[in-house]
């Protein structure tokens, strides 16, 4: 072992090819993964489709009008103003197939690894303290599900906001500024992260102090006018997602850690990167923030656990957060006589939790079954064929996003107020419970359609069904 180590030490140029050889497979895995579940019928409308539908329209130069439950019919802004997002409108110029997010997505959290590394090298001035954290990141669960699940904004926003915080470690102003505007441009809420990115500064780099008032105040106004005014002037007068907050507050800091479900995540959350980021306290306010928002005032616990896109800016805050702690821990005259123990022992720790506490999901990309079970859904292959390009379509949650490059439209008993062209329904039972999202009774949806003079069944099966509408 010790050979081993001494090899590391002086041939450092195979922890640079190593640490580049792991983001690349990461990125790999990420894109066989999720393409398979895409295949699978296992990502959705919401929030793939939603994405999906509004980038593909730009990259047309058309409005980006998306189908939605609350706001269908109106512009993605009126949900969620994350103009960033448009960034990856000329992918669609190379290619139409929507797999080409779920690619983009696991390209740019790979490449994100890339400059994580590179941090830890300006930071630690030791390639292998950086690897053992790129370590970290990479098998981190939280950030394989995000890559994984669906497409979302955070989870694509983890590459420019690594960015961010390469900017402020290199002392690059201009490029700091171009990266911070990129991330908040993400989504509203990132003002929150904003400000406490400002205050960060002021710890980090004394010598940027008027680039952190910058950055606070342009938080701030952010979160102003996107929450206030150019959301609610697209959606009519109303923003969806605004946090119930208690007028106690101890009830507010209890309700950060008063579900099972949020302490396991904070204490996995953790436990990924070995309690590192206790050691970085001016990192703190970042991660309270971030979870703050997850935990405080939402009532939906998809947003508590480990499985979502939400972890994604998480990883990168602990990511970083544990160099400057291994960097504080190389100063002390004990644990500098030891990095390669300490490295070791952080690596076995994230390689523990991936593989036998957490059972990471990017173990799929390397098990014969799980591309077998893609062969499993040539039926709804076969179902969505028969849909002759440019028709307007209704259909179900995970069908939907097979159709987003036409018109779509959700599932609903009242289809007459659209008048699609084609609705399509699975009605197989043990399906995914996603698959019916927003959908009460599809069953008595297929009844309606069947006694409905104005719709024909064009084909059918035992559980799947196309009607198309008569033109009159």
């Amino acid at each position: 072992m010790k050979k081993i180590w001494n090899f590391l030490l002086t041939e450092k140029r195979y922890i640079d090819l190593l640490s580049y050889l792991l983001c690349i497979l990461f990125a790999i895995a990420g894109i066989l993964v999720s393409v398979n579940r895409f295949w699978q019928y296992e990502v959705f409308y919401y929030d793939f489709g939603i994405f999906d539908q509004a980038i593909w329209k730009v990259s047309q130069l058309r409005a980006p009008i998306i189908e939605h439950l609350i706001v269908g019919g109106k512009w993605i802004f009126a949900d969620h103003f994350s103009p960033s997002i448009f960034l990856l409108a000329p992918f669609y110029w190379l290619t139409a197939k929507s797999e080409m997010l779920l690619v983009v997505q696991a390209i740019s959290v790979g490449f994100s690894g890339v400059i994580l590394y590179k941090i830890g090298i300006g930071i630690l001035k030791n390639k292998l303290s950086a690897l053992c954290v790129l370590i970290c990141y990479l098998f981190f669960l939280g950030l394989q599900n995000a890559v994984i699940s669906d497409f979302h904004e955070l989870t694509i926003m983890t590459l420019p906001l690594m960015l961010t915080f390469w900017a402020i470690v290199h002392r690059k102003r201009w490029y700091y500024f171009l990266f911070f505007i990129i991330t908040l441009g993400f989504k509203e809420s990132t003002f929150l992260l904003g400000i406490s990115i400002g205050i960060l500064i002021f710890f980090l780099r004394r010598e940027w102090l008027k680039i952190g008032l910058i950055t606070i105040f342009l938080s701030i106004v952010w979160g102003y006018l996107s929450i206030k005014v150019i959301i609610p002037a697209f959606s009519n007068g109303f923003y969806l997602y605004m946090p119930s907050l208690s007028a106690n507050l101890f009830d507010n800091v209890q309700a950060f850690v008063d579900n099972p479900l949020k302490q396991r995540t904070l204490f996995y959350s953790l436990w990924s990167f070995s309690f590192l980021s206790f050691l970085a306290p001016e990192f703190w306010l970042l991660l309270l923030q971030d979870y703050a928002t997850r935990f405080i005032g939402s009532p939906c616990c998809t947003r508590w656990d480990m499985g979502l896109h939400y972890n994604a800016q998480s990883a990168v805050i602990l990511a970083v957060s544990s160099m400057f702690a291994l960097k504080r821990l190389q100063k002390t005259k004990i644990i500098s006589r030891w990095v390669p123990l300490l490295a070791m022992l952080i690596i076995g720790n994230a390689l523990f939790l991936y593989r036998f506490e957490l059972h990471g999901p990017f173990a799929l990309a390397y098990n014969p079954a799980f591309y077998k079970h893609t062969k499993d859904f040539t039926f709804l292959n076969d179902l969505i064929g028969r849909i002759p390009a440019e028709v307007s379509v209704m259909t179900q949650n995970n069908l939907a996003p097979h159709f987003t490059h036409q018109k779509i439209f959700f599932l609903t008993r009242d289809y007459e107020s659209y008048k699609p062209e084609y609705v399509i329904l699975d009605v197989r039972t043990g399906q995914n419970p996603n698959n019916f999202f927003g959908i009460k009774d599809i069953h008595g949806i297929l009844e309606l359609l069947q006694n409905d003079t104005k719709y024909e069944l064009t084909y059918k099966t035992k559980d799947q069904f196309i009607f198309r509408r008569i033109r009159i």
